[in-house]
């Protein structure tokens, strides 16, 4: 196996894994809130009050971490991978744009870009796990209560 990536070159047995992500399959439904386990993950998502959008707004936090206006989300929520034709808006822009061509600016190395979960509402892509939330999914009013969401890995 050779692989080169933005800033490493692989040269490993064809058998070796390069990706550190768990492969996910299809699409399934998050418990929001609640818990959800998938193979190789554990999905914790849990609805935060107005009153306490201070408190949980100074907690530390990490890229597999992600708060949402509860409401901007539209429904239920799924995960899977990407699919051919999916868009992406990040945080930030003003409008959508191709999925993949956010990973590649991104730098997600193309061996992990059929395993990133995506977070999916009936508004679209919510969440590219481990990188950026959805603009129209951020958090919009003080308000409004808020979904935090965390993913850890799960070697069950």
């Amino acid at each position: 196996l050779f692989d080169v990536g933005y800033a490493e070159a692989t040269l490993a047995p064809l058998d070796a894994e390069r990706c550190q992500l768990p492969p996910l399959e299809g699409e399934h439904g998050l418990n929001v809130p609640g818990e959800t386990f998938l193979p190789g993950w554990r999905v914790t998502a849990e609805v935060i009050e107005p009153q306490a959008h201070r408190k949980s707004a100074d907690e530390p936090s990490d890229s597999n971490t992600a708060r949402f206006g509860y409401d901007n989300l539209g429904g239920r929520l799924s995960l899977r991978s990407r699919a051919p034709g999916d868009r992406f808006q990040p945080l930030g822009m003003a409008q959508a744009k191709k999925l993949q061509d956010f990973m590649v600016d991104s730098r997600v190395p193309r061996s992990w870009r059929d395993r990133v979960p995506l977070v999916v509402s009936p508004r679209g892509i919510a969440w590219v796990v481990g990188w950026r939330i959805a603009d129209w999914a951020r958090v919009t009013n003080d308000g409004d209560a808020m979904l935090k969401m965390t993913f850890e890995s799960d070697d069950r």
